[in-house]
């Protein structure tokens, strides 16, 4: 029986009003260094938040390392609530856009020069130690590991995890 794991998704919102970064880098649990990216973007990681987010000059905000959508969402309006609570922004409900939400889904052990002869996907083992499968509208991209472990990346939405599921599944249990 196949597994499936939420390893990171990555999701964006727009306050739509700068940010001062100066003043944001004063915050408890930002990073904010020159070094990094000339200094042009902080990052905010409070306790209690499932990854961190980006906060761009902008406004635009990145959020990455969450394991859900719902995660991805509840850290963007964190960030945007600790900047209007210290009164660096004006108050936002952030609209959340998924930009990408990569899984990991094992399954039973697989022969990669038959997975690769059978469906297409790119096998060069002495490149990389996977077949590399790229499928669909919307573009999904396969990562397929003999022991069974398939990387799934370009995944925009949950129905559409659901559906890179079935795909693949239904690909590799043709195979054997």
């Amino acid at each position: 029986m196949a597994s499936l794991t939420i390893v990171n998704v990555v999701a964006t919102a727009d306050l739509n009003q700068p940010v001062d970064l100066a003043q944001v880098s004063q915050l408890p649990d930002t990073i904010f260094d020159q070094e990094i990216y000339g200094g042009r973007v902080a990052y905010l990681k409070k306790p209690g938040m499932h990854g961190k987010v980006t906060i761009f000059p902008s406004g635009k905000l990145i959020s990455v390392g969450t394991k859900s959508p719902k995660e991805a969402e509840a850290d963007l309006q964190e960030a945007a609530d600790t900047m209007h609570h210290e009164g660096l922004i004006k108050s936002v409900k952030v609209e959340v856009r998924l930009h990408n939400i990569v899984a990991v889904l094992v399954t039973k052990p697989l022969d990669l020069e038959e997975v690769a002869l059978m469906t297409g996907a790119i096998y060069e083992p002495e490149q990389f130690p996977a077949a590399i499968l790229k499928t669909g509208s919307p573009e999904r991209t396969y990562l397929i590991f003999n022991s069974g472990k398939v990387v799934m990346l370009g995944v925009r939405s949950m129905a559409d995890l659901d559906e890179a599921v079935r795909v693949i599944t239904g690909l590799l249990d043709s195979i054997n």
